[in-house]
């Protein structure tokens, strides 16, 4: 009895242990704008395109990651760039005490415990 008792435990423990990865998802919108709006941005994370904003303002499906994004956009003559910073997501230090060294260990290899900011607004300046 106490054998199939502690199986349920693991196994329920297993099944709500990546709280962020169920509830909060793998990947988020992203929305990208400039001032002036209508240019053309591509975001990249890590050396690699990750997505195009053509014209802004617009959204744009990302994957989560520990990674920043830059976001290079141009307008004619204007020119502008943002780092989109990654931070960890509120829901992980919850994890942590209910789900345990398993719970974010799935949380992070699913990128579900980082989020970026909703949207993002790049100033663009005439190029030199």
């Amino acid at each position: 009895m106490k054998t199939i008792y502690a199986a349920l435990m693991v196994g329920f423990a297993m099944m709500t242990s990546a709280c962020s990865t169920i509830v909060e998802g793998s990947d988020q919108n992203l929305v990208v704008d400039t001032d002036p709006s209508g240019a053309a941005c591509e975001l990249m994370r890590d050396g690699m395109l990750i997505g195009k904003v053509d014209p802004t303002p617009g959204v744009l499906r990302i994957d989560k990651s520990s990674q920043d994004i830059v976001v290079d956009c141009t307008k004619d003559d204007l020119v502008g760039q943002a780092i989109v910073a990654s931070d960890v997501e509120d829901m992980t230090f919850g994890n942590i005490l209910a789900g345990g060294i398993i719970g974010v260990a799935v949380d992070g290899a699913s990128g579900a415990m980082y989020v970026y900011p909703e949207s993002v607004t790049i100033p663009l300046l005439p190029s030199q």
